[in-house]
């Protein structure tokens, strides 16, 4: 009788959330939480305590409320191997994650510092393991995952991909109004951090709210506060058009001619697009002809200042090459494939190990290591352009940063910029010291120089002539896997590739209080 009872008051407890009545929830979820804990029968108890773990953590975000949130992580830590077992590793990864999120009381992310992020990184990590838990048991990464991913992301600046995930899970036409609040949010980091805007971004912005105020998810008191978001950018959008003397021509418009476009361009840019590969400001948030080229360059509209700008374009020409290559392999095996020829052609013995041979294989492979080279090409500038090389004198991507030696903490403290916090947490998902949940990326990449990294076709492969017995120097790897975990790679590289980007505006951009060399913007793109 006691266990219904319960079970009916944390029915109401949502009820409550969803009503935004959140003062009246945490009473009686209080009042609810010491019923279960009187339970003798465990099991029963411990689904109460998961159900009522998880509505604390709600009320921590959404009233926001420490004390709720601080009782549910408390609930979760204790019962962390009854949790995993009645809900699995993926949600409770998840679950975790949120109560940590929730005690973060500095909600502004310009003002993380290198101390203050590892306490998001922690988070993060926690939220890759969710992923990685839930695509491995079923395959099915639940929404709310990705979408709390990247938000994770973008609090670390990683704007590129938190913009990724955020298309991801709005074109699923889901009613997720977080997701299209965030990339509103996003947007205007982007703006901030970039230093740069388009009409369009304006308008995605607005767009973006608008979808908020139509979902049936946002507690009724927050309708009004994003209906005042709305007329203030509209507000905005009426003024820059104003001052530009351009006319505002109607939103249905300009998303048919976007459309038509998008349309016009290849196959292959269709396809960059699509899948969050361009080197294009403007392709982050729109698909239109003025995406349709890689035209990020480190000047802005108003300029940049610094004598090291034209040696820090040399590199951004460079990481461009490479990862133009890195992608157009990647393209190629998926869309345009040649190793009919090439397999008559090469001779290879047949010893029935399902191993992929040839020159589309070798594409994938040598698109992974260009991803790996352009990191380290942006470690080696980033140390030049600080002058914060390593005591060591090692410089690679994920390892050169070396935060607890000697005073290089407080040196990254001095420079500080949402680039150089950006890169820092990319650096950590690939560093195994740092609990890295990507850390055998690197792995892979020394074994594709050093071992035999065999790409398998069949789920189980097999050797009938014992061609594998190599000791210690055989890696084997499905083939899907690589292409999965390659199509990660590469939208870490790109990620790279715009931080490195930022961190050398924003150093130009204090630049000019000191007189230094003015380098205009040498493009011009659409808006």
């Amino acid at each position: 009788m006691q266990a219904s009872q319960i079970n009916k008051e944390i029915s109401k407890l949502s009820r409550l959330i969803d009503e935004g009545e959140f003062e009246k929830c945490f009473i009686k979820a209080k009042k609810t939480l010491k019923k279960a804990e009187n339970l003798e029968n465990k099991n029963i108890q411990a689904h109460f305590l998961l159900n009522i773990s998880a509505i604390l953590v709600d009320l921590g975000a959404m009233q926001p409320n420490q004390e709720a949130a601080k009782f549910g992580l408390k609930i979760m830590e204790e019962n962390k191997d009854t949790f995993m077992r009645i809900s699995g590793d993926g949600d409770y990864y998840y679950n975790l994650s949120n109560a940590k999120v929730n005690l973060i009381t500095d909600k502004n992310p310009f003002n993380n510092t290198f101390k203050t992020i590892e306490h998001l990184i922690e988070i993060k990590s926690l939220l890759w393991r969710s992923l990685k838990s839930h695509k491995k048991q079923s395959d099915f990464i639940p929404p709310q995952v990705l979408v709390n991913l990247a938000n994770i992301l973008k609090r670390q600046f990683r704007i590129t991909e938190s913009l990724y995930f955020y298309d991801h899970i709005n074109s699923l036409d889901l009613d997720i109004p977080q997701s299209w609040i965030n990339r509103s949010e996003t947007l205007m980091m982007l703006n901030q951090i970039s230093g740069s805007y388009t009409f369009q971004m304006m308008h995605e912005v607005k767009a973006g709210y608008e979808k908020i105020i139509s979902s049936k998810r946002v507690p009724p008191p927050w309708i009004d506060l994003y209906r005042q978001y709305i007329d203030y950018h509209e507000q905005k959008i009426t003024q820059a058009h104003e001052d530009a003397g351009i006319d505002i021509t109607s939103r249905d418009s300009e998303e048919h001619e976007t459309r038509k476009e998008f349309d016009s361009l290849s196959h292959f840019r269709r396809f960059v697009l699509t899948e969050k590969l361009s080197l294009s400001e403007h392709g982050l948030y729109c698909g239109c002809v003025g995406s349709a080229r890689d035209n990020l360059v480190i000047p802005t509209p108003s300029g940049v200042y610094g004598d090291f700008i034209p040696a820090m374009e040399m590199v951004l020409n460079r990481l461009k090459s490479e990862f133009s290559l890195a992608r157009r392999f990647y393209y190629e095996y998926l869309h345009d494939k040649v190793d009919a020829e090439s397999h008559h052609e090469s001779c290879y013995s047949e010893l029935f190990n399902d191993e992929l041979l040839g020159i589309d294989i070798e594409k994938l492979r040598t698109a992974f290591r260009l991803c790996f080279g352009i990191l380290d090409k942006i470690a080696a500038a980033i140390c030049d352009l600080y002058d914060v090389h390593p005591p060591n004198g090692n410089v690679y991507f994920q390892s050169f940063w070396q935060l607890d030696r000697e005073d290089r903490r407080e040196k990254f403290e001095e420079i500080k910029t949402p680039g150089l916090l950006a890169l820092y947490s990319l650096a950590t998902d690939l560093n195994e010291r740092k609990d890295g949940e990507l850390a055998f990326f690197k792995q892979w990449r020394n074994d594709l120089e050093h071992k035999f990294l065999v790409i398998h076709q069949s789920a189980t492969p097999a050797d009938l002539y014992g061609s594998y017995n190599l000791k210690d120097k055989i890696i084997m790897i499905s083939e899907d896997d690589f292409v999965s975990h390659l199509e990660h790679l590469l939208q870490i590289t790109r990620s790279a590739i715009f931080s490195f980007v930022f961190c050398v505006r924003e150093k130009g951009r204090h630049g000019k209080e000191d007189g230094a060399f003015y380098f205009p913007n040498p493009i011009s793109s659409k808006d």
